[in-house]
């Protein structure tokens, strides 16, 4: 079967995400914990259909450590990256600043209630503003990469590592395209279970898909240029955490005004590291891979 190995990889995927949703749904909100579980579906996918159903196993996989320089290079980019939206967002007016940390608080004092604890039941020595200033420097450096390299680990493995590779071999365009289109999907059930505070009408619906369709796929194209570039899956999932770990650094500190803008304002940032990608001539090392893929070089 021509694309049996991607065929495979997609209905797993499906089936698991979809296992993970019902579940996450029936248990209300003490499922909201097992969000982290539908983000390892990618990976449990991708080892499922290497293991069972892909001639060459793990063998193209990059499971290797790899440099040193690379892990620092690609945290500082994925760094960079995330406090240039958060500049564009306050360009755009869809954030405004608060130092108070009030976002944290508020989200601290929920996680707790959620366990049927108080915010001030912390342990001796810590304090709510403590714990607000331990996670926004745990965020913006290396400290916060564990357990977060899993979680990025699970989407690069199949995303990444998978996929993105064997919808390249079908065309290029379709790799970035309809991978980021898949990858903007599979995010789209995590709205169900973690609806937005802000409503839409209808055309507001339309305009914000229309917006983070392009959105996705040009970060898809990011992390997929990090991964080939790097041949490495475990220096593309630490980028991918430093993007959220940042991103979530900064929302500490900030209220949206309006998410449409703000969605406006990542994905304008998004465009802007493709554009620098492709007109730096980078674009050309998703060639040479798949041209020493072909001739079976794996290592």
């Amino acid at each position: 079967m021509k694309n049996k190995t991607l065929i495979i990889y997609l209905i797993i995927i499906t089936i698991l995400s979809t296992g993970f949703i019902v579940l996450i749904k029936m248990l209300g909100q003490k499922g909201n914990y097992l969000g982290a579980f539908y983000m390892m579906g990618p990976a449990i996918a991708a080892f499922i259909t290497r293991l069972f159903f892909y001639e060459k196993k793990f063998k193209d996989a990059n499971l290797k450590f790899g440099k040193i320089k690379d892990y620092l290079k690609y945290w500082a980019i994925a760094v960079g990256i995330s406090i240039s939206s958060f500049l564009i967002f306050t360009l755009l007016g869809s954030i405004k600043w608060d130092f108070s940390g009030q976002t944290f608080l508020s989200q601290l004092t929920q996680q707790f209630a959620l366990t049927g604890k108080n915010i001030n039941d912390l342990p001796p020595g810590f304090t709510p503003k403590i714990m607000l200033v331990l996670f926004f420097i745990g965020g913006l450096t290396i400290f916060n990469i564990f357990p977060g390299i899993v979680t990025g680990f699970g989407e690069e493995f199949g995303w990444r590592g998978l996929m993105f590779p064997q919808l390249y071999r079908i065309r290029p365009w379709i790799a970035f395209l309809i991978g980021g289109m898949i990858w903007y999907v599979w995010h789209i059930p995590l709205v169900l279970v973690f609806p937005q505070v802000q409503s839409f009408t209808l055309l507001q619906t339309i305009i914000n898909i229309c917006i983070l369709s392009i959105g996705s796929i040009c970060t898809f194209t990011f992390m997929a240029y990090v991964y080939i570039k790097s041949e490495n899956i475990f220096v593309v999932s630490v980028a991918h955490i430093t993007l959220d770990n940042v991103a979530r650094s900064f929302s500490y500190f900030v209220i949206v005004q309006n998410q449409i803008m703000a969605n406006l304002g990542l994905t304008i940032t998004m465009l802007l590291v493709v554009a620098i990608i492709y007109y730096s001539k980078e674009w050309q090392v998703f060639r040479n891979y798949f041209s020493k893929m072909e001739l079976g070089n794996y290592s």
